[in-house]
């Protein structure tokens, strides 16, 4: 440093260790100390500044001012740079410019009075604010593109941010939606207390995991939509809870279709029950001719033994016991075809499969027996039981008999043979299967026979299999087929039994 009176060894040494620019000028803008801090920031040696005016350190536009700054603060008191706190541009050496802070103030005892300036080069946080900035934008950017849903509810449950996605789905702007309590305003009133629950037990649960659950908004425009929400708690540096951030997708009509898919699934599956026990309607009436012509014959037997000179009660009494039997026989044939007939949800419970396949032994029985079709059955009696919809597995079980008995129209009737069986399968599993003597699947049609509208039926749909897998994997099961030995083919159900 140099100059007319020089600082103190202790105050120059003070100076020099200052992080930032320190420099001392006269009431005429002249510089009279410039310390290290300054010869690096400006590029200048001390000597090379000492004695010329202050504005050579300044840019074009702030040094035309900065004289009169200085006369008009000693001529009126009134600071426009001193004692006042502002970012410049200053002018490097190399004629290079930089963002610097500038504090100004006047140094007591002094007449004319002289001034220090401290310079603090903010390049580094105009490029980490510049940084943030830019960060910010581009996560903003992505917020306003993503397709989802995404708001950040406070712990007093009010909106602390939603994106672009969140005002469309909600169907208000932004200013609305922000410090509006969030389950007041767009929770359906019926789900609002349990939602509420479930937000403070989210914020009290550890460790923090993402929540995952579907609950319906009620829109400003007074619409109701179902959301998917995933819900993650979000801390603030010291590990305090300070929101929690919903990301939501509008599964409305998602779900609107998957329930008419359903419903129409249920619909086909119903046509094609109809269509099985449409086919199957010749053996069921045989099989009620059978118990209403022994109820005609035994009424007959009654009456004439009601005629007759002399009667034995007991005659009568057998008779009429026959009559009830048979009647009750003919009444089972008819619940069981209802059932099959109705359409039902699936209604799952514990049963043997041997059970599944005795209900029906009548309508299967007598189809066959229509057909020139011989049924033999092997029923495992120690099977375990499966959680299985009796008649839906049933109408599974008659479908792949009516597919045997038709596949062995084309051969000789005395080679026509079905068999049913129960088997274990591999770890604890159950399963049913109907293997035919028929000339089998065609190799062209096997790697699409489980698909919709493979048939080898001339009048066939190809639905019969592709409802029939629906079922079956709706019990969480599976329906193949296999080739028979030596001819035929054979469909396996296999299902998981109660103890697997």
């Amino acid at each position: 440093m140099t100059h007319a009176e020089r600082p103190s060894s202790e105050l120059e040494a003070l100076l020099d260790a200052a992080v930032d620019a320190i420099v001392l000028i006269d009431h005429q803008g002249v510089v009279q100390v410039f310390n290290q801090a300054a010869e690096r920031m400006f590029g200048y040696g001390a000597a090379e500044v000492m004695g010329r005016n202050v504005t050579l350190l300044m840019t074009e536009s702030d040094r035309v001012q900065h004289d009169g700054y200085l006369e008009r603060y000693r001529r009126t008191g009134v600071a426009h740079v001193i004692g006042i706190g502002r970012e410049v541009q200053a002018r490097r050496k190399d004629g290079s410019t930089f963002p610097a802070f500038l504090s100004v103030g006047q140094i007591a005892g002094f007449d004319p009075p002289r001034f220090v300036g401290f310079i603090h080069d903010v390049t580094l946080r105009r490029q980490a604010l510049a940084a943030v900035e830019h960060e910010r934008e581009r996560a903003n950017r992505y917020l306003e593109a993503v397709q989802t849903m995404l708001v950040g509810i406070d712990t007093d449950q009010r909106v602390s941010m939603i994106n672009r996605k969140g005002c469309e789905v909600l169907g208000c702007d932004e200013p609305m939606l922000s410090g509006s309590n969030w389950f007041e305003r767009f929770i359906p009133a019926e789900q609002r207390a349990a939602a509420v629950f479930a937000f403070e037990a989210l914020l009290d649960r550890q460790p923090r995991q993402a929540h995952y659950f579907e609950c319906p908004v009620t829109t400003c425009r007074g619409e109701r939509r179902l959301i998917a929400w995933r819900a993650m708690v979000v801390e603030d540096a010291h590990g305090a809870v300070s929101e929690v951030l919903w990301s939501g997708d509008d599964v409305t009509e998602a779900r609107r279709a998957e329930n008419e898919l359903r419903d129409t699934r249920q619909r086909i599956m119903q046509v094609s029950r109809l269509a099985t026990i449409g086919e199957m309607a010749s053996g069921i009436s045989h099989e009620l001719n059978q118990p209403l012509a022994a109820i005609a014959n035994f009424a007959q037997a009654g009456t004439r033994l009601l005629s007759a000179a002399s009667v034995e009660s007991e005659d009568i009494q057998e008779a009429l016991r026959e009559i009830t039997a048979q009647a009750l026989r003919a009444g089972d044939i008819l619940r069981r075809f209802r059932s099959l007939m109705r359409h039902r949800q699936l209604t799952l419970e514990f049963a043997s499969l041997n059970d599944v396949v005795s209900e029906i032994g009548s309508l299967t029985q007598a189809d066959a027996r229509a057909s020139g079709v011989h049924i033999s059955l092997d029923l495992d009696p120690a099977l375990p039981p499966v959680s299985v919809d009796r008649v839906q597995m049933q109408h599974v079980l008659l479908n792949l008999v009516r597919n045997s008995i038709d596949a062995m129209q084309t051969i000789s009737v005395g080679a026509r043979d079905l068999r049913i069986s129960t088997v274990r399968g591999r770890d604890g599993e159950v399963q049913l299967v109907v293997a035919d003597s028929g000339p089998g699947v065609p190799e062209e049609i096997r790697e699409r026979l489980f698909m919709p509208f493979a048939t080898t039926k001339e009048e066939g749909t190809g639905l019969g299999l592709v409802i029939s897998r629906s079922i079956v994997e709706a019990h969480h099961g599976r329906l193949e087929y296999q080739a028979n030995r030596p001819r035929g083919a054979r469909f396996i159900v296999t299902l998981s039994s109660e103890g697997s």
